[in-house]
C-alpha cells in the first residue's frame, strides 16, 4: 500500500492556488482520461451502425438517472465526513464510514434488480424507442446492471476519500477502469478477425458481442476500480482509516444528518435525470440519426463540463473542511478562487470544443447528417459552457456548506420550467428537431447559474449547516 498522505486542507500556511490544484488536478486527469476512453467506447460501438448507437443512448438517460441518484445520497456520507474531520471529530467521521456499508448493500441490491429484472425488457418501450433496437438494448442494459454494487462501493469510497484531501487514489482506480474498459471493449464488442499493424497480419481474439460486449467490459472495469479503493480506505496513511473495530448496528440518527444532506441531491440529480429522459424520449420519436446525434454530442460536450468537474468537488471539500474548523473567511476566499480557476479552463475548453466540433462528432461516426446536426447543437452549447462551469462549481461551494437545497431547487427549475417545457413547445408545437432539445438547454443553464450566483453572493450559504441540521 502506498504511503502517500491526503492533502492537509486545514493547512492556513497552505498557498490558495496550490492547494486548489492539488485536489484538482488529478480529478481533471482523471476526468480527462475519461473522456478519452469515452471516446473510443462510443467510436467502437458506433462502429457498428446508427442502430448500435441508438441502443445504447436509449439506456443513457435511466442510466444517468440511477448514477446521479447513488451519488446524491452518497454526496451526504461526503459532506457528512469532511465537516466532521474539519470539527476534529474523526470518530463521528469513522462511523460515518461504518454506516456506509449498510448502505451500499441496500442501494447496491436495489440498483441490481432494477437493471437486471425490470428494466432490460421494459426501458426501450417506456423510452419510445424504435422496435428494431429493443432487444440489444435490453441485453446493454442487463449486463450493465451486473456491477451495480461495485458502482455504489467505489462511489462511495471516492466520496471518503476525496474529503479527506485524497484526490489521486480516485484517479488511479478510475483510470485503471477506463482503461481496462477500453481493452475489454475491443476484445468483447468485436469477434475475432484479422488486424494488419504496420504490414504485419496477426488474428485477434473477439467474443463478437457488439452492444453487450461493451457493457459486460464496463461491468468488469467497475470491478477493478472498486478493488483498488477499497484497499485504499484501508490505508493507516489516511487521516481516518477505515476499520470495521467498534461498528454498531444501523445508526438511524445519523442517518437522518447524512440523509437531510445527501436526499436534496439525489432529488436534484434524478430529477434533472428524469427531465434529461423525458427530453431524449422527446428526440428518440423523431429518428434514430437525431438520437444517435443527441448521444453523441453529449458526449463531445464532456470535454468542457467535465474538464471543470474537480473544481466544484475540491470546493464541496475545502468549504465543509474550513466551515467545520470554523473559519468561514478563508473558506470564502477559497471557494472565490475555485470560481476564478473553473472560469480558465472552461474557457479553453470551450475553444477547443467549438473548433473541433465536427472534427470530434467525425471519430464517433462517419454518418454526415448525424455529425452535421451534433455540430450544431455543440456550437449552440458553446455559448454558456462558462456558465455552466461556474453554476457547477457554485452547486459544489454551497454543498460543502450544506445549503443543499437552494441547488436542488435550481436544478429543478432550470430543468422542468426551462428546459423540458420550452423543449416540449420547440419540438410538439414547431416542429423542431434536435435543436428544440439544445437550445432550451443551453437556457437551463442561465437559469441555474442566475439563481445559485445569487445566493453566493448573498454569504448565507455559509450559515446553512446550522440551520439545516439543527446544530
Amino acid at each position: 500500500m502506498s504511503k502517500r498522505k491526503p492533502v492537509n486542507i486545514l493547512d492556513p500556511h497552505m498557498d490558495p492556488r496550490k492547494l486548489i490544484f492539488m485536489l484538482v488536478w488529478p480529478t481533471i486527469i482523471e476526468e480527462f482520461m475519461s473522456i478519452l476512453v469515452n471516446y473510443v467506447d462510443t467510436a467502437m460501438v458506433g462502429s457498428l451502425g446508427v442502430y448500435a448507437t441508438a441502443s445504447v443512448a436509449v439506456s443513457s438517460p435511466i442510466v444517468g438517472m440511477m448514477v446521479g441518484i447513488m451519488m446524491g445520497l452518497a454526496s451526504g456520507f461526503g459532506i457528512t465526513f469532511s465537516r466532521m474531520i474539519g470539527e476534529g471529530r474523526k470518530g463521528d467521521a469513522l462511523k460515518v464510514m461504518q454506516q456506509s456499508i449498510y448502505y451500499a448493500l441496500a442501494m447496491g441490491g436495489l440498483m441490481t434488480f432494477l437493471f437486471v429484472v425490470v428494466f432490460p425488457d421494459n426501458l426501450p418501450r417506456w423510452m419510445n424507442a424504435q422496435p428494431d433496437i429493443w432487444e440489444t438494448s435490453g441485453q446493454y442494459i442487463r449486463w450493465f446492471g451486473y456491477s451495480r454494487l461495485f458502482l455504489v462501493v467505489n462511489i462511495l469510497c471516492s466520496q471518503f476519500l476525496r474529503g479527506q484531501g485524497d484526490t489521486r487514489t480516485p484517479m488511479i482506480a478510475n483510470l485503471s477502469s477506463n482503461i481496462s474498459n477500453a481493452i475489454m471493449n475491443f476484445l468483447f464488442i468485436f469477434p475475432t478477425r484479422q488486424i494488419t499493424v504496420f504490414g504485419l497480419s496477426f488474428t485477434m481474439f473477439g467474443l463478437g458481442k457488439g452492444v453487450a460486449g461493451a457493457a459486460m467490459a464496463t461491468s468488469l472495469a467497475n470491478l477493478i476500480a472498486c478493488s483498488i479503493s477499497v484497499s485504499r480506505i484501508f490505508s493507516p496513511h489516511n487521516i481516518v482509516q477505515f476499520s470495521f473495530k467498534g461498528m454498531e448496528k444501523p445508526d438511524f440518527h445519523m442517518y437522518k444528518l447524512i440523509f437531510s444532506m445527501g436526499v436534496p441531491v439525489a432529488l436534484e440529480r434524478s430529477v434533472t435525470s428524469f427531465g434529461m429522459m423525458m427530453c431524449s424520449r422527446l428526440l428518440a420519436g423523431i429518428s434514430n440519426q437525431v438520437v444517435a446525434a443527441h448521444s453523441l454530442a453529449n458526449t463531445a460536450e464532456s470535454i468542457c463540463y467535465m474538464s471543470v468537474m474537480g473544481f466544484g468537488m475540491a470546493a464541496s471539500t475545502i468549504v465543509a473542511q474550513w466551515l467545520g474548523a470554523d473559519d468561514p473567511d478563508r473558506a470564502m476566499m477559497l471557494s472565490t478562487k475555485c470560481l476564478k480557476y473553473a472560469a480558465i479552463v472552461s474557457t479553453c475548453a470551450t475553444i477547443v470544443l467549438f473548433i473541433g466540433a465536427p472534427y470530434i462528432l467525425d471519430i464517433f461516426t462517419n454518418d454526415a447528417q448525424v455529425i452535421a446536426m451534433g455540430t450544431f447543437a455543440l456550437r449552440i452549447q458553446c455559448a454558456v459552457e462558462v456558465i455552466e462551469a461556474l453554476a457547477m462549481t457554485i452547486s459544489g461551494i454551497l454543498r460543502g456548506a450544506g445549503d443543499v437545497r437552494i441547488t436542488s431547487l435550481a436544478s429543478i427549475i432550470g430543468m422542468w420550467c426551462v428546459r423540458v417545457l420550452l423543449a416540449n413547445i420547440l419540438i410538439r408545437g414547431f416542429g423542431f428537431g434536435l435543436n428544440g432539445v439544445w437550445i432550451p438547454m443551453a437556457l437551463d443553464w442561465v437559469c441555474r447559474f442566475s439563481i445559485l450566483f445569487t445566493r453566493y453572493r448573498s454569504g448565507k450559504w455559509r450559515g446553512a449547516w446550522a440551520k439545516n441540521t439543527g446544530k
